[in-house]
């Protein structure tokens, strides 16, 4: 009897040990997800969500603490850079190389 008594107050901890570690991993890799930056490959399908065409380059930049990519992207003839917010995927701006709004010629007359 001495030696169930003793089987089972080995046996119980180590059941619950595992089963709220278990929890407890689940719950920290959650974390882990939630504020893992995305990828480069996840910021060049955003960019291209937005701006069909072939991606030139991708890099991750930073401006006021806050990270983002720049994604340039060769479309019709034209430059587009779109920037990604590295931790959520939101497009912040997407801007078209070059243009001059108003000026036909892209001379400074």
């Amino acid at each position: 009897m001495k030696k169930l008594i003793l089987l089972l107050t080995l046996i119980i901890p180590l059941g619950y040990g595992t089963y709220f570690q278990g929890g407890h991993a689940k719950a920290g890799h959650l974390l882990l997800t939630q504020n893992t930056p995305i990828s480069e490959k996840q910021a060049k399908e955003i960019a291209l969500g937005k701006v069909k065409g072939e991606v030139v380059m991708v890099k991750l930049e930073e401006d006021d603490g806050r990270q983002y990519y720049e994604v340039i992207i060769k479309s019709s003839g034209s430059m587009y850079e779109v920037e990604i917010d590295s931790k959520t995927g939101q497009v912040l701006e997407v801007e078209q190389e070059g243009s001059h709004e108003g000026d036909d010629d892209h001379f400074d007359d």
